[in-house]
C-alpha cells in the first residue's frame, strides 16, 4: 500500500480547514459538523444538516480503480433543500468555490461518481464523469 505523500496530505487538511470556514460563513453552519476520514488513497469529507449533505473523496492516486487520474476531488453527493432558485444558487456557487479550492491546493481533476461519462472534456479512459479543473 502507497502513503499518502507530505504534500497531499496538507492539501487535503487546508482543503477541509476551508470547507469548515466555508459552512461557517456562508451556510451559517457548524463547523465543527464537517468530519475529515483518511483512507490509503486520500481522504473524504461529510457534512450533514438540515439545509444540505455534502460528501466528496480526495483521491491522490486511485490504482487505476474507474480509469479515475491521480489528484481527483470525486463527488458523491451535494444536495441542497429549498426553494428551487436558492438551490440552484447556492449549489452552483459552492459547487465553483469546491472546483476553485481544489484546484489551488494541487488537486487536478474534478469526477463525480453518479453520472458517466462527458460528452465534451471528458478525461480519457475514466469510467464516470471526469474532467481536468
Amino acid at each position: 500500500m502507497k502513503e499518502l505523500k507530505f504534500s497531499t496530505r496538507n492539501a487535503i487538511l487546508d482543503i477541509y480547514l476551508n470547507v469548515r470556514a466555508y459552512i461557517a460563513d456562508v451556510f451559517g453552519g457548524n463547523h465543527d459538523d464537517v468530519t475529515l476520514d483518511w483512507n490509503a488513497v486520500g481522504a473524504c469529507i461529510h457534512y450533514f444538516d438540515n439545509r444540505c449533505n455534502i460528501q466528496f473523496r480526495l483521491w491522490e492516486h486511485s490504482d487505476g480503480h474507474l480509469g479515475i487520474p491521480d489528484m481527483t476531488l470525486i463527488i458523491i453527493n451535494i444536495s441542497f433543500r429549498g426553494s428551487a432558485d436558492t438551490i440552484h444558487s447556492e449549489m452552483t456557487a459552492f459547487v465553483h468555490w469546491l472546483q476553485q479550492t481544489s484546484k489551488i491546493n494541487g488537486f487536478r481533476h474534478f469526477a463525480d461518481e453518479n453520472h458517466g461519462p462527458l460528452a465534451t472534456d471528458q478525461v480519457l479512459g475514466c469510467r464516470i464523469a471526469c474532467y481536468r479543473l
